[in-house]
């Protein structure tokens, strides 16, 4: 599904490139689209092989850290934010941390809990590689750097399923959904990429990882799934964080 998802996300985005004519930009502005696409790639299957063989309650908190990476990265760079930014900035990735855990005395034993941590921590480099790189692919042309970042993408996650020579069978009917997988990526990535444009990647990283918090809404929409007060707690801080941002 991954891979298909991938391969209708590269196609959209080839025709997209094709028809807007833009020049391809510098070497380097590719080099970290490549790059980008690579991290996001290993930060994908990180989470979901630690998903698999670890516990949710443990990587889903520590792969929630990925904005640490571009945070860190900007402030290296000089982009420093301002006193309620920053407090904004604690706020929402404090919450965004509670909410993705799950909470309720959930217990991890030993021989799972150190999967989990090292599958969440590459999970979380994955994707600050990814959202710090594509914030410098991006100031090169941000059609270009999406679509050199799928193909880097698709290119790996192909290399793994060729190596392990599984073929993947999809249900037919399941190919309009996955089908919508792959533009919802686009659209993601997009915005992404465009926002980091005009602001300081550590904010607009920590609020595009705010998705966790859409997918709790959705689960209790759709699924019915309820919200322990940790999590309706972790929630509301990340609001609060985006509403300080909001106000700088």
């Amino acid at each position: 599904m991954l891979l298909i998802s991938q391969i209708t996300a590269l196609a959209l985005l080839t025709v997209i490139v094709v028809v807007r004519g833009a020049s391809p930009p510098d070497a380097a502005s590719l080099g970290w689209a490549a790059a980008a696409g690579l991290g996001e790639a290993i930060g994908v299957a990180a989470l979901y092989r630690g998903l698999a063989v670890g516990k949710m309650s443990v990587v889903a908190p520590v792969a929630a850290t990925a904005p640490v990476v571009p945070l860190v990265a900007g402030l290296a760079a000089g982009e420093i934010p301002g006193p309620i930014q920053w407090a904004g900035l604690a706020l929402a990735l404090i919450g965004l941390i509670i909410s993705s855990g799950r909470p309720g005395g959930h217990q991890v034993s030993s021989s799972r809990s150190l999967p989990s941590m090292l599958y969440g921590l590459l999970a979380a480099l994955g994707f600050g590689t990814f959202f710090f790189a594509m914030d410098s692919a991006s100031d090169g042309d941000v059609g270009w750097a999406l679509l050199t970042a799928r193909l880097a993408a698709v290119a790996a996650i192909a290399t793994v399923v060729i190596l392990k020579r599984h073929r993947p069978t999809v249900p037919k009917t399941d190919l309009p959904v996955i089908a919508g997988i792959g533009v919802l990526i686009i659209t993601a990535d997009f915005l992404y990429a465009a926002a980091s444009t005009l602001g300081l990647v550590g904010i607009v990283a920590v609020l595009g990882s705010l998705h966790t918090l859409i997918t709790i809404a959705l689960a209790r929409i759709f699924l019915n799934e309820q919200l322990k007060r940790a999590q309706q707690a972790g929630i509301a801080t990340s609001l609060i964080g985006v509403l300080a941002i909001s106000l700088t």
